[in-house]
């Protein structure tokens, strides 16, 4: 289907409260891919068009993935919306009391919309690392410098290379693969915590 549908550069506009600086690019199911017209002045005031042709092709490898997973189902979204929703109530209850606490939003009204944020996050973050691998693998230039800059987002996919470098790319592709379901944000950050205090253990003995 993605082979029959509409590839588009148009202006984009960043959603609002987004800290996330790297978004030229967007999917809109079925078949429509969109990137951005800024894309060839991204690397504006510094004159770099490596890095522009590596955020090019990093941003339409990103919303093929993106496109991919909605031809297969969204498989990964939906298992780890369920296992938000069966294994951390404790924690959708914390974090709802707070966000009604401080008005609400029209948008999250109950743990199901709760878990579904969180679900859309993880598998922005893993989207984000399955695109840096293939390019690691490719060796484009200046991709390093891009995946400093995704920083920037309140969950950085920079917490699955950290993972990667202390238990190899394997493991981590065999979070959304194998053990589909059984992982989201919370244990991609809880088990880059326990690395980061193994290693600063390391250094004080």
């Amino acid at each position: 289907m993605l082979s029959r549908g509409s590839f588009k550069a148009m202006t984009m506009n960043a959603r609002r409260g987004n800290r996330n600086s790297m978004e030229y690019g967007s999917f809109l199911p079925p078949a429509t891919i969109i990137l951005d017209k800024r894309l060839p002045k991204s690397d504006h005031p510094m004159d770099m068009p490596d890095f522009v042709e590596t955020l090019t092709m990093y941003s339409a490898i990103h919303e093929v993935f993106h496109a991919d997973d909605h031809m297969g189902g969204n498989r990964l979204l939906v298992a780890t919306r369920s296992h938000i929703l069966d294994r951390h109530e404790d924690k959708l209850e914390k974090s709802l009391s707070i966000i009604m606490e401080e008005g609400g939003s029209p948008a999250i009204k109950d743990y199901g919309d709760l878990a579904s944020l969180w679900a859309v996050q993880y598998v922005e973050m893993v989207t984000h690392y399955r695109g840096y691998v293939v390019m690691r693998h490719m060796k484009y230039p200046k991709l390093d410098r891009l995946w400093s800059k995704l920083r920037n987002d309140y969950f950085p996919p920079n917490l699955l290379t950290c993972i990667e470098v202390s238990k190899g790319t394997e493991y981590v592709f065999s979070l959304f693969t194998e053990k589909l379901g059984e992982y989201c944000l919370i244990e991609a950050l809880n088990e880059y915590n326990a690395i980061k205090e193994k290693n600063a253990s390391s250094y004080t003995v």
